[in-house]
């Protein structure tokens, strides 16, 4: 009987099966080592491989089919007890090839290998060495403090690249993408790149100026383009934004649309743009001039247009001036339209605060209007607040708020009405109240600054009576301090 190369290779394998039973043999190394006989009958097993075609015999047929299925899917072992081989001692059978205990891992049946006759014959012949990849060692566990892992935001935002890396993928998502902070910022860079991307992303975006101009991130797009964009594109953006009444005012008192039309109000050219806007937000002026974010726009306006088209902002800062100037956001709007304003605008504006000075003197804010008026020297208007003061400083320098009033009287007044408030000022019942007043206090100090002759004689001989509370009081210290005093 003659062993084939199949066969070599064969056994060459057994010594790596002990472990593993492969032919269902029954007993393992573990028999062995119980005293089980470990002389082996051979026979039985050449017998098994003859019958799985790998013997090369005249007198025995190859398997039926022709091929190794018989090797790949062995019959179950017999129960006979000539069955039970033991491959502890394989090497002393192993006659053509040795086993060579040097090699990290030999080839296994159950590795995948294709199992022909060309293979094996190639294999022999150029002696090969079926070896299986080395296995990659695990690296040991280290008992210090592991390493923090990364967060899934950053380690995202390494991996994975930009999503916006070009217009063209953009189209029909524009809107979308100008809402995310990512995407805002992408468009906003490829504006500076030329017409073509302007009028690109434009398409895009300008039919959603309204929704984008109140966004978070879209107010930012919506601003750039404003700046880059041609006249007719522009155009475009304040028919959208005027087409619906009221739209520009709702914008216009957003926290962040605010912005955006403030934009559009230092962007805009032509006159028929100008009356757009100015039109769509006349019917909310007073509610965006008391506004936080809303008066920003008004003055926008203010600052950006000139005094002709301003002049729907004038006529409702003249009809409103009390409710407006009685407001913290609407008193320094009105100090602004009455400083961009000119000729018949202006004096109108002026006339309509002279007319209501008395309640605004008395008012948290508009006492600073007031003071303003008073400061521009208008003849027709420092007379009507004369003539609405007189008979009333006493009381209005006892308020935290006149006072700053009456001071400002006493500043820039003529002489006449000067002479009328220290007169008045003197005849009051309880002088020495006027002195020790928290408030009043400051109204006789600016009178004897204001002072001169035999009016100002008569305001010291008028204290004189009283040099000791003067003294003493930590409302007239100011005043004691005055250099004539102290003679």
């Amino acid at each position: 009987m003659k062993l084939d190369r199949e066969m070599e290779m064969l056994l060459d394998e057994i010594p790596l099966l002990h472990h593993g039973d492969l032919l269902g043999c029954g007993e393992t190394a573990a028999g062995v080592a119980d005293g089980a006989d470990a002389d082996f009958d051979f026979s039985y097993l050449i017998q098994e491989l003859g019958e799985m075609g790998f013997v090369d015999d005249e007198d025995e047929d190859e398997d039926e089919n022709g091929d190794f299925s018989s090797f790949l899917y062995p019959r179950k072992a017999s129960s006979s007890p000539t069955s039970n081989l033991h491959f502890m001692d394989a090497e002393n059978f192993v006659a053509s090839r040795p086993f060579s205990t040097d090699r990290r891992r030999e080839m296994s049946l159950f590795d995948p290998f294709p199992f022909s006759s060309t293979c094996f014959d190639a294999a022999a012949t150029e002696d090969w060495d079926f070896q299986a990849a080395p296995a990659v060692r695990s690296r040991p566990c280290k008992t210090s403090r592991p390493r923090k892992a990364t967060s899934p935001k950053k380690a995202g935002a390494a991996a994975k690249p930009s999503k916006y890396e070009s217009l063209v993928g953009l189209r029909g998502y524009m809107y979308h993408v100008a809402k995310d902070q990512h995407g805002c910022r992408f468009l906003q860079q490829r504006l500076d790149d030329g017409k073509r991307e302007v009028d690109f992303i434009f398409n895009g975006v300008a039919r959603h100026a309204v929704d984008l101009m109140v966004n978070p991130f879209g107010n930012y797009l919506m601003q750039k383009l404003l700046a880059v964009c041609h006249e007719e594109q522009r155009m475009g953006i304040v028919l959208t934004l005027t087409k619906e009444p009221l739209v520009l005012v709702r914008i216009s008192l957003n926290v962040h649309g605010t912005r955006a039309v403030q934009k559009l109000i230092e962007s805009l050219r032509t006159k028929e743009e100008i009356q757009l806007v100015v039109a769509a937000l006349r019917p909310g002026f007073l509610e965006l001039i008391k506004d936080p974010n809303g008066n920003h726009v008004v003055q926008k306006c203010l600052q950006s247009f000139g005094a002709d088209d301003n002049k729907p902002i004038f006529d409702a800062a003249a009809i409103y001036c009390l409710d407006i100037g009685m407001q913290c956001h609407g008193c320094c709007v009105l100090q602004r339209c009455i400083a961009r304003s000119t000729s018949e605008h202006k004096e109108r504006l002026v006339a309509a605060i002279a007319r209501n000075g008395f309640e605004l003197a008395q008012d948290a804010y508009g006492n600073y209007v007031v003071q303003y008026v008073i400061e521009l020297k208008v003849a027709a208007a420092n007379a009507s607040l004369a003539q609405q003061f007189e008979g009333k400083y006493v009381q209005l320098s006892m308020q935290k708020f006149s006072s700053n009033v009456v001071e400002k009287c006493l500043k820039v007044f003529k002489d006449a009405d000067k002479a009328n408030i220290i007169l008045e000022l003197l005849a009051a019942p309880h002088f020495e109240r006027l002195l020790q007043h928290p408030y009043a206090n400051y109204v006789v100090y600016a009178a004897l600054q204001n002072s001169k002759g035999a009016l100002h004689s008569a305001l010291t001989n008028a204290m004189r009576p009283h040099v000791e509370l003067l003294r003493t009081s930590p409302y007239c210290k100011r005043i004691y301090s005055r250099a004539l005093l102290k003679k």
